[in-house]
């Protein structure tokens, strides 16, 4: 796996140089959280795809200014595809990332003719005690974080190391993250969405539960729905090995 930066932006990828027959692959991660989150896939993914997971902007190692809505980290992206100068890429977004990506393919629906979906949904409330939390007790946010969004069976040290790795360590980006996340709505629009897409939900998803993915899955015209069983919110870490095979399989 590699580090770079172009332009401002930070990300990790799997290859010095993309291969031009194979897919791009870019990830996007979540709220408060960086390109790290994506480690499992940038390597296990790299001999089947270009994989590239970036920081958007304001995380880790990308440059500032936050982006204050889903719709400015939308463009966040483009820019970076021009700057790494990739043409086409199949977006992967988790959570908020995965409303980065239906902003993508509501916004420019000729250029992300493929795309994956990932424990995410068409809204994003956010309650208002979470909010608080992040704001005013990020540490102990982070912890209880740990033991809400992952099953008691993948509460390892392995996984708790992956996620601490995968996290912003100040709460700025989370705060400007979650609220991003609560103004976001799309939901009338998913019938517009023409791509064809793989929703990838969790069993155990407390954060954004299977009835989210469920409803894409039905207003969406073009997709295919896969359930990661016996995970929570964060299925990529927890379940790595199946996770990347689903991605495989519907390529």
């Amino acid at each position: 796996m590699i580090t770079s930066r172009t332009h401002g932006f930070g990300f990790i990828a799997g290859q010095e140089q993309p291969d031009p027959g194979l897919k791009n692959l870019l990830f996007i991660h979540g709220a408060g959280q960086n390109s790290r989150f994506w480690s499992a896939q940038v390597s296990g993914l790299a001999s089947h795809f270009n994989t590239f997971a970036l920081d958007l902007p304001g995380h880790h190692q990308s440059d500032g200014p936050l982006r204050p809505t889903v719709s400015d980290m939308a463009m966040a992206i483009l820019d970076f595809m021009d700057a790494a100068k990739l043409s086409s890429v199949v977006p992967c977004g988790l959570s908020m990332g995965g409303a980065v990506v239906l902003e993508l393919l509501l916004g420019h629906p000729g250029r992300f003719p493929e795309a994956i979906l990932v424990n995410t949904g068409a809204r994003l409330k956010v309650l208002p005690e979470i909010l608080d939390a992040v704001e005013n007790n990020y540490e102990a946010y982070l912890q209880s974080l740990f033991h809400f969004a992952v099953p008691t069976a993948h509460r390892t040290p392995e996984v708790k190391k992956a996620l601490d790795a995968a996290t912003e360590k100040e709460n700025t980006p989370a705060i400007n993250d979650l609220k991003a996340c609560d103004l976001f709505d799309v939901m009338p629009r998913l019938s517009e969405i023409q791509s064809r897409v793989l929703i990838l939900a969790a069993e155990k998803d407390i954060s954004t539960p299977l009835k989210y993915g469920d409803l894409l899955n039905d207003k969406i015209e073009n997709t295919s729905f896969a359930v990661i069983k016996g995970c929570g919110h964060f299925s990529p870490i927890e379940a790595a090995e199946e996770f990347n095979k689903t991605i495989i399989t519907f390529f």
